[in-house]
């Protein structure tokens, strides 16, 4: 297995959720390669199973959002799967890309931030077993994937199951709108999480030495989400290790400008 360890502090890591989406379809192959294209540091995309068990990139639980088709993704086989059709801006269409073709695309060339969609609540919940998890992790040795890696979900109990079975993959919390930083941050450090990633709204409520104390801890904070440059430049020099955005192009230029000159 390759080195999977997912950054240091201080380090402003742009992390391009869902791939470039301010500019491709989100969680396509167009948005994986334009968010490297961009300079991005990160790329974040989600994982979900089909019905014959096949892990796919895909954020909601039913595919009608972003697709021309219906259903859940758990009731479509992979083949189902593969002839819906996403509709980008410049008249070109995309497929929805599997696991294994997102990781093959960005592996050497970025990080990869994959977020584990099965969460209580959401249609497709399995709360006997995490077989996204294992999919993922089955997947980054086939690819023999090169390059950082952390595993992320809502679900503390998904990113649990990644750490018992792969505990050299970082993994991080990601908590809700409603959600504390500091009670997201108890709970990363005292399951060993080596990130823990709040809304950003959380993040600014919990003040200027959130950070600090977050890097006391041990832990690693991201934040999830903007789309403002002075925000996102703001947030890394506070302390931020990284900054979820849909529009990495922009971030990344403002980065380069403030921290850079």
């Amino acid at each position: 297995m390759s080195e999977r360890r997912f950054s240091q502090a201080g380090s402003r890591l742009v992390v391009a959720h869902r791939g470039a989406s301010a500019e491709q379809p989100e969680n396509t192959l167009a948005a994986l390669e334009r968010a490297i294209d961009v300079g991005a540091s990160a790329v974040e995309f989600d994982v979900r199973l089909t019905a014959d068990g096949e892990a796919v990139v895909m954020h909601d639980p039913d595919v009608g959002r972003t697709t021309n088709g219906s259903g859940l993704v758990r009731d479509l086989t992979l083949a189902q799967v593969r002839a819906l059709r996403i509709e980008g801006t410049d008249g070109q269409t995309h497929d929805v890309p599997t696991l294994t073709e997102a990781l093959a695309l960005l592996s050497g060339r970025a990080a990869v931030d994959v977020e584990i969609k099965n969460i209580p609540g959401e249609p497709d919940f399995e709360p006997e077993r995490e077989r996204a998890v294992e999919a993922l992790l089955e997947a980054l040795n086939a690819v023999a994937f090169l390059g950082p890696v952390i595993v992320s979900s809502f679900n503390p109990l998904s990113v649990a199951r990644s750490r018992a079975l792969a505990p050299d993959v970082p993994t991080g919390l990601l908590t809700e709108y409603g959600v504390d930083a500091e009670a997201a941050l108890a709970y990363a450090a005292a399951h060993e999480h080596p990130w823990v990633l709040p809304f950003v709204g959380k993040v600014r409520e919990a003040g200027p030495r959130f950070p600090a104390a977050v890097h006391e801890r041990g832990v690693l904070l991201g934040t999830w989400l903007t789309d403002e440059p002075a925000d996102a430049v703001a947030l890394f020099a506070s302390g931020v290790d990284a900054v979820a955005t849909n529009d990495p192009r922009r971030i990344v230029a403002a980065c380069a400008e403030a921290f850079e000159a």
